[in-house]
């Protein structure tokens, strides 16, 4: 049986045809917000992540982050020469994304792309939007019941709440707004995320969440608050309730909102590290169960559109990232309680440069020419079905 999100979509395709014949040419894809605006949050899930094994690759890493993995990470041989400068480490970058996104077998696991903003940019000297490009006409090619959809990190969200023009241009389909709250000496206890008016990020959280969606754009909200301490339930608690009140006083319709955070597991990663395998796995179902209990409470029962896990950093000094097994019963914990319910399984994986973007992946494309980029790209999509088995084998 289709489901009423994919037929949608077949039907914009099927009209398309009807009307101009049977063109080879493709058609229009559907955009994230018409689907989650035409159908119920149920039917809206399993059109975009098929149903719920697909994810999110991140690719939002801004020009200096991106020039220190290129260093550190993929030891490509022309960074070693005294005269490489920063735009041949671009172009190199760019080009090995557009080759990695040229593969239609990838997007059998990966639904969304979150660009940075600087890979839209166009740029007289050489293509710089060449991966978004290639993502572009992938997207065009993709079959009804396998749309893809690209994104947006807006790094400027905070100091103007203008969503830049250059986003309709480049049909994006949902947008990415990143906000730190900071740790809890600087925050002040959990009680101060209760009172919007102690925090302002809230409100503009808010206002600019209301912005994409008059642009029929998707907003997709990364907050990060304490996670590790051990009052991190009550952190998690009051930035969700805070944060729903703001969103539904703007006037945001919640089931066209995707959230991701950090889970308060409320442990160091040492700690968690040092837990055997199944006792990582009992704290994380726990913890996804409990957050999820919290958004349903904070939000009134009102669905949202999907939710994202967010592992934390694998660079510095100390570490917070969590282990992959901790992370994945966070999501299955998360799952279950969705799935009784709202109907839908909600939460989805997001991965960045710790499992799919692997230095590996750099590696190989930097060496033995074309059968070295070739193998990059299979790697790369190794990674991403991995990744969708991973989360498909526990539900």
């Amino acid at each position: 049986m289709m489901s009423t999100g994919i037929i949608a979509v077949a039907s914009a395709t099927i009209s398309s045809t009807l009307c101009h014949g049977f063109s080879t040419q493709p058609s229009k894809p559907v955009s994230m917000w018409q689907i989650l605006n035409t159908n119920p949050s149920t039917t809206a899930f399993q059109t975009i992540f098929a149903p719920g094994s697909r994810g999110e690759y991140m690719d939002g890493y801004s020009k200096a982050a991106m020039m220190e993995r290129c260093h550190d990470d993929y030891k490509w041989s022309f960074l070693e020469k005294k005269d490489s400068v920063p735009q041949q480490v671009e172009e190199e970058r760019v080009e090995m994304m557009s080759h990695l996104y040229e593969n239609r077998q990838l997007f059998k696991y990966v639904c969304m792309v979150a660009f940075a903003e600087h890979y839209l940019m166009e740029d007289d000297d050489w293509n710089t939007s060449k991966a978004y490009e290639t993502f572009m006409r992938q997207q065009e090619m993709q079959p009804p019941d396998e749309s893809i959809f690209g994104g947006v990190v807006w790094d400027t969200w905070q100091q103007d709440d203008k969503l830049p023009t250059l986003y309709k241009e480049k049909g994006i389909d949902y947008v990415r707004m990143h906000c730190n709250f900071g740790d809890g000496n600087i925050i002040g206890g959990a009680a101060q995320l209760l009172t919007p008016s102690n925090n302002p990020l809230f409100g503009k959280l808010a206002r600019a969440a209301k912005e994409c969606q008059v642009n029929e754009m998707v907003p997709l909200i990364l907050m990060q608050v304490p996670w590790r301490e051990e009052d991190s339930d009550d952190y998690f608690n009051q930035a969700m309730k805070s944060l729903a009140d703001e969103l539904q006083f703007a006037g945001v319709e919640c089931k066209q909102v995707i959230l991701e955070t950090r889970p308060p597991i409320g442990i160091s990663a040492q700690e968690e590290e040092g837990m055997s395998t199944i006792a990582r796995q009992e704290l994380g179902f726990q913890t996804g169960q409990n957050m999820f209990k919290s958004i349903n409470k904070a939000f009134q029962d009102t669905t949202i559109a999907g939710f994202c896990v967010a592992g934390g950093s694998t660079k510095g000094e100390f570490p917070t990232a969590m282990q992959d097994d901790t992370q994945n019963a966070v999501r299955q914990g998360m799952r279950s309680c969705a799935r009784d319910d709202w109907g839908y399984d909600l939460c989805f994986w997001e991965m960045g440069a710790k499992l799919m973007l692997q230095p590996k992946v750099g590696r190989l494309w930097g060496h033995n020419g074309q059968a070295g980029r070739d193998a990059a790209r299979e790697l790369f999509c190794v990674n991403a079905r991995d990744m969708a088995d991973e989360i498909r084998e526990v539900s």
